[in-house]
């Protein structure tokens, strides 16, 4: 059971470890000290755990898995995580989610039947009494390639996704290929969130891990001056052509205030947006590309007295030479 304590709760998201068999072993000591210097209650992994889960053998997986997550687990902290493009289960030989279950902190949950992709799921704050949710973690699956959706929703091959769907010059450099979520991943976020209010009484207001950022992420970046523009954008946003609508969702819902998103290594910038907050938590990869000066996460300290309004900072991540 994830609580506030004294009154606090502090999120660490990190992303993009795209770890491999032979890996860099910088990222362990990395995350380590990391964990030592932002001391979380809970730490959110928004994907790309891994770089090519296809190719990766599971006993491979499995041993960077025992090396990365012994950080996290070693200092007794909670974590979960959200799939990402990289290490989707779709194109995975094997399943990694056994892997992750073994470890005792790990506080993952499967997505409800019926509802597309894997990690779709929420995890409740409660007060240090345990008997109260103050606050909510939602995590939602953002899949990986749109040619899966095109797939999904039956367009033949023969339309040529890559120039009618994937690339329309229109939207050329303004978003990649990648997945939208699907409907029922939106309407299980409304009717669980409906479900909670009811409960409690009252919205419970919560915070949005994903791992693909939404086109609204872009917007940002049009009107820096307006919509509250800080930290660093060195990449184009790597969203999909297709915008799904979850964020109309979360401004009709009115209870997820932010959102935070990883797969854009050398993004870190924040921004708001009709009252929602939409960030990066930067990167964390030696094995994928990253920058040394804004490589680390994103953290969110949370003040149950004042949980609609939330503090959140990026901290950066340096070793010694030597290390």
């Amino acid at each position: 059971m994830l609580k506030f304590k004294d009154g606090k709760f502090k999120i660490l998201a990190i992303s993009d470890i795209h770890g491999v068999t032979d890996f860099d072993k910088r990222i362990c000591p990395a995350l380590g000290k990391l964990l030592d210097d932002v001391k979380p209650d809970f730490v959110f992994v928004l994907g790309d755990i891994f770089w090519d889960p296809q190719n990766d053998s599971y006993e491979g997986m499995k041993s960077f898995c025992d090396a990365f997550f012994a950080e996290i687990e070693k200092r007794n902290i909670y974590w979960s995580y959200v799939f990402g493009n990289h290490d989707s289960n779709e194109k995975s030989a094997y399943d990694q989610r056994p892997i992750y279950a073994q470890y005792e902190h790990c506080l993952y949950e499967n997505s409800p039947e019926g509802v597309h992709g894997y990690s779709n799921y929420v995890l409740p704050v409660y007060n240090e009494a345990g008997d109260d949710i103050v606050y909510n973690i939602w995590a939602l699956d953002t899949h990986d390639n749109v040619s899966d959706y095109c797939k999904y929703i039956g367009i033949p091959r023969e339309t040529k996704w890559e120039h009618e769907c994937t690339h329309p010059l229109s939207l050329r450099g303004e978003c990649g290929g990648y997945d939208t979520l699907r409907f029922s991943q939106l309407m299980w976020y409304w009717n669980k969130s409906v479900e909670l209010e009811n409960k409690a009484g009252h919205k419970i207001p919560g915070l949005l891990g994903l791992h693909i950022p939404i086109p609204e992420y872009s917007l940002i970046l049009r009107n820096t001056a307006h919509l509250y523009f800080d930290g660093i954008s060195r990449e184009n946003v790597g969203t999909g052509p297709i915008n799904s609508g979850l964020f109309n969702c979360i401004l009709e819902r009115g209870d997820i205030k932010t959102i935070v998103a990883g797969h854009d290594h050398i993004n870190d910038y924040t921004g708001k947006y009709y009252g929602v907050t939409l960030t990066y938590d930067g990167g964390l990869s030696y094995n994928g590309y990253c920058h040394d000066d804004i490589r680390g996460g994103r953290v969110f300290e949370i003040d149950e007295n004042d949980a609609w309004n939330i503090r959140t900072y990026m901290a950066r991540v340096s070793l010694d030479d030597n290390v």
